[in-house]
């Protein structure tokens, strides 16, 4: 687990390329303005990011989306 700084879309994206994060205390504009990132599939196992996702603890997404938030593949 992580304790991190608020940061907006744009600096998940770059902090943690091409990754898996665990989003929690985001903040509404659109599905979010800012949040915090608290997981990455670099420090945590997929599949515990997503029971947390299914909990509700967590929002999950690949930071290889677009502006639109779908999946660049």
């Amino acid at each position: 687990m992580m304790e991190g700084k608020r940061m907006t879309w744009q600096e998940i994206k770059e902090a943690y390329p091409n990754q898996v994060v665990g989003l929690v205390d985001c903040l509404p504009e659109d599905a979010w303005k800012t949040a915090i990132v608290k997981y990455t599939d670099a420090n945590t196992p997929y599949n515990i990011m997503e029971e947390k996702a299914f909990d509700g603890e967590i929002f999950m997404i690949s930071t290889a989306v677009d502006e639109d938030k779908r999946l660049i593949l």
